[in-house]
């Protein structure tokens, strides 16, 4: 299997000796233009673009991010939109699209996976599925060459950790 383009871009910034650059915005805030204005402007910097998915109770982020969610749905903002903004933008950069499983649940998962697939995403942050219940749907992404990204505490012991990075990919 050849290397994701998440892998690419961080052996890139290994061989140029420097830190990889990855920004995250809120897919929608405030707009949808001016949600891709951003992006596109932030891109050329960037080597890795996540973008989150705004959710009406987003508690695993800050305040900055809860109120750029709340902006975005305030305005409108539904998971179609935030497809059409990452097939817009798709650039050659990698895309991670970040967020929370029940909006990925109430889409319906294989749906949202192959639509991820179809507009470019690259890979997947679930801040709520933490392993190993994200077991199988982190198969599921592997099988469409998503890369599903674990998350890991500061307090997470080296027995767990171990396990985890076992069934990263």
């Amino acid at each position: 299997m050849s290397s994701s383009q998440i892998s690419l871009a961080f052996k890139k910034c290994r061989k140029e000796k420097r830190p990889a650059l990855l920004t995250y915005t809120v897919a929608g805030d405030n707009t949808k233009k001016k949600s891709l204005e951003i992006l596109n402007s932030i891109s050329n910097y960037a080597d890795i673009c996540e973008i989150g998915f705004p959710h009406n109770t987003p508690i695993a982020d800050g305040g900055q991010i809860q109120s750029s969610s709340y902006r975005a749905i305030k305005n409108g903002i539904k998971m179609k939109d935030v497809f059409q903004i990452v097939k817009k933008f798709k650039k050659n950069k990698p895309i991670i699209l970040m967020g929370y499983y029940n909006m990925i649940c109430q889409y319906n998962e294989n749906k949202f996976i192959r639509k991820c697939k179809q507009v470019g995403v690259n890979g997947l942050i679930v801040v709520d599925l933490p392993w190993p219940d994200n077991k199988n749907f982190a198969k599921k992404c592997k099988k469409n060459s998503i890369t599903f990204v674990q998350l890991l505490s500061p307090t997470t012991s080296k027995e767990r950790m171990k396990k985890i990075i076992k069934d990263s990919h």
